[in-house]
């Protein structure tokens, strides 16, 4: 019967000590997750914005917009769970994470569509002519206005804020992925493009 008791108070105090672990681990993670930074713009630097503060005829806009397109590769977000860069008008899906936190990096790109992109202005003449030649029309893209660097995130001030925003390319499979304005607002939409088959 002593030995019981023993065993007892050992199982007690061990119950204790996870209990207490547990509960100190729920601060810590919750600490954590109320202090961490605000998501950055990878265009502008500053403080991304939710897409749910956004108004109800700016959404309606957007998925307007989305909808009129019939696109499998352009389909309707939930623009509650999107980031909105405030600069630029530029909106990121599937930004906003279970805690609430926006999170936004350069690899917004492939996970937007997988491909191996580089900005538009670094391609030569030759090389935009036969991009150009795969698509029926480059209309909306930003193909005046582009940065010469390969890599999207080696992006010049001058050319992350035009409008709209830039173009990016993947050579080997022709697709462009660019950001086009969403009718009679100042927002942009990250569009795929396809070459014509």
């Amino acid at each position: 019967m002593e030995y019981l008791d023993r065993v007892d108070v050992v199982l007690f105090a061990f119950a204790v000590i996870f209990a207490l672990f547990l509960l100190f681990a729920f601060f810590w993670f919750t600490y954590w997750v109320s202090t961490k930074k605000p998501g950055i713009s990878p265009y502008s630097g500053l403080p991304l914005r939710r897409g749910s503060d956004l108004s109800y005829a700016a959404k309606e806009k957007i998925y307007r917009m989305l909808y009129d397109r019939h696109e499998y590769d352009n389909r309707i977000f939930d623009i509650n769970r999107a980031a909105v860069c405030r600069e630029t008008g530029r909106i990121f899906p599937d930004a906003v994470n279970w805690f609430d936190n926006i999170n936004v990096d350069w690899s917004f790109l492939k996970r937007r569509y997988p491909g191996l992109y580089v900005s538009w202005g670094s391609l030569t003449l030759d090389q935009q002519d036969s991009i150009r030649a795969c698509h029926a029309t480059l209309e909306g893209y930003q193909t005046i206005k582009s940065c010469p660097h390969v890599i999207p995130k080696m992006i010049e001030p001058e050319y992350a804020f035009a409008s709209p925003g830039p173009l990016y390319v993947d050579f080997e499979k022709k697709v462009l992925l660019g950001w086009q304005v969403v009718p009679d607002t100042n927002l942009e939409v990250l569009i795929v493009q396809k070459p014509i088959k």
